[in-house]
């Protein structure tokens, strides 16, 4: 009877295991269909809100990104439209104009920000995470073959939501954790724009 009841519980394990090994592989297909899908977007823009929190500080502007292949405009202003900072990238060339309108230019716009703003944004890699990719970062995906999260060096995104998009499942809200700095991104709007 033991053996009987040993044999009973490695079929079951066996079973078990078999259905956990066959539903990964679906779920990394799924997976590499929307990162392909999301590797073919390289004109896009959104529209929506973002709240930065630093330990002296909260606030929440309204952001429009607009991303030209490797090239951006980021805009952020006020409830009442007005502006608080614009960065423009083209080539290696950055250029921030303040809430005063005062121009200020460089190469590295981590830096740029942080000098500027003592915010630190990720700016390099937030066109490939707002898509929802990870880059050469480890990252986990949902069972329907969507990121879930994202760990690069000295951030953690986290995809609270998606929206469908013409067909394509485009993040709507994520929150972007690192030193010091929180950024909770809710987007209203995307928009693929043709070149």
């Amino acid at each position: 009877m033991k053996t009987l009841l040993k044999l009973f519980f490695l079929l079951s394990a066996l079973i078990l295991t078999a259905c956990t090994t066959t539903q990964k592989p679906m779920d990394n297909a799924s997976w590499r269909l929307q990162r392909q899908k999301l590797n073919s977007i390289t004109n896009w823009s959104i529209s929506g809100k973002l709240a930065i929190i630093t330990p002296e500080k909260k606030g929440s502007a309204r952001i429009r990104w607009q991303q030209h292949g490797d090239d951006f405009d980021l805009n952020l202003s006020s409830v009442i439209g007005t502006r608080i900072m614009e960065m423009h990238k083209n080539g290696q060339q950055v250029l921030i104009i303040d809430d005063k309108g005062r121009q200020y230019y460089g190469t590295k716009p981590e830096e740029l920000v942080y000098r500027l703003t003592g915010w630190q944004m990720p700016v390099t890699q937030l066109p490939v995470w707002i898509k929802g990719l990870p880059g050469d970062s480890d990252y986990d995906i949902s069972t329907d073959g969507q990121l879930k999260s994202i760990k690069a060096q000295n951030w953690q995104m986290d995809y609270q939501s998606y929206q469908d998009v013409s067909g394509w499942m485009m993040p709507e809200k994520i929150t972007f954790t690192g030193p010091q700095t929180e950024l909770r991104l809710a987007i209203n709007e995307w928009e693929f724009v043709t070149p």
